[in-house]
């Protein structure tokens, strides 16, 4: 992963340091068993956590003695932060907010979701409607922002097969009785009208990643062939990965923020999904 030592993120880790160790353990979202009393200074609350038994416990390796540095690299924020997370936190939304809310106020591309670190995605003032389907897509979503962060090949290419794939789903609950009708209603909703030339760039758009999704790479089909007896180009070059990763995740996060859920739901229990040539 991408190591941030930039001003911003060093700032954020002072502002974070000393909010945890001296605000925390008196915000009730640490477990009582790892909040102390004590007498010195009039009596105050702090931070007993025992980082080194954790860290060999959970993870099998040493406490980096993190907390005493005056900066680190995104690996140990986010090794540290989701240990906190899962061993520690009583909690956990209210945790969330307060490590995202610090992030924003110091720009830091990164925010804490459902106990994972990951970098933040789409930029939006828009907020997200109600979940979709959590298991085909709300999950996808999530487990691929943090395999797109990897530094491991197959982890890349699990995160484009993923985001992906959630694209696919969100187009075959679209209305429609055919692959380019579903594409239509999905663009219809970016562009209100065919006519649109909005309509038309996310139309063109919509049916030019499914042909690399599907025709151009190896990303959803194995076969050395795809169905115009072309051959399929193998996909090893990670910067060009995250490229398609994040040229879909735009498309996928645009509809999403467009998309009428209550009317997707409606019609998918009305019409069959398409497969996976969508």
């Amino acid at each position: 992963m991408v190591k941030i030592m930039n001003d911003n993120f060093n700032r954020f880790w002072l502002s974070f340091t000393t909010w945890f160790l001296q605000e925390l353990p008196y915000e009730s979202m640490l477990k009582s068993c790892y909040i102390h009393y004590s007498n010195w200074n009039n009596g105050s609350y702090y931070v007993d956590i025992d980082y080194d038994h954790e860290y060999k416990l959970n993870l099998g390796t040493e406490y980096p003695k993190t907390l005493d540095k005056e900066s680190i690299s995104y690996e140990e924020f986010k090794v540290f932060i989701e240990l906190i997370y899962e061993r520690c936190i009583e909690k956990r939304y209210d945790f969330t907010v307060a490590v995202n809310n610090r992030l924003k106020g110091f720009r830091v591309p990164l925010k804490l979701q459902s106990g994972k670190l990951i970098k933040e995605g789409y930029k939006t003032t828009f907020e997200l409607g109600q979940i979709i389907n959590y298991e085909t897509f709300e999950r996808k979503i999530k487990f691929s922002e943090e395999m797109i962060s990897s530094k491991e090949f197959l982890d890349k290419k699990v995160a484009l097969d993923y985001i992906i794939d959630s694209l696919q789903y969100l187009l075959s609950v679209n209305p429609g009785k055919t692959v380019k009708a579903k594409y239509e209603s999905a663009s219809l909703q970016v562009g209100n009208s065919k006519d649109s030339k909005v309509f038309t760039v996310i139309n063109n758009e919509l049916d030019e990643i499914m042909k690399i999704a599907n025709e151009f790479f190896d990303i959803r089909h194995n076969e050395y062939l795809n169905k115009s007896k072309e051959k399929r180009e193998i996909l090893n070059d990670k910067a060009f990965i995250e490229y398609l990763y994040n040229r879909v995740y735009t498309m996928l996060y645009l509809l999403r923020i467009k998309t009428n859920p209550a009317q997707l739901l409606h019609n998918n229990t009305e019409e069959k999904t398409m497969s996976d040539d969508i």
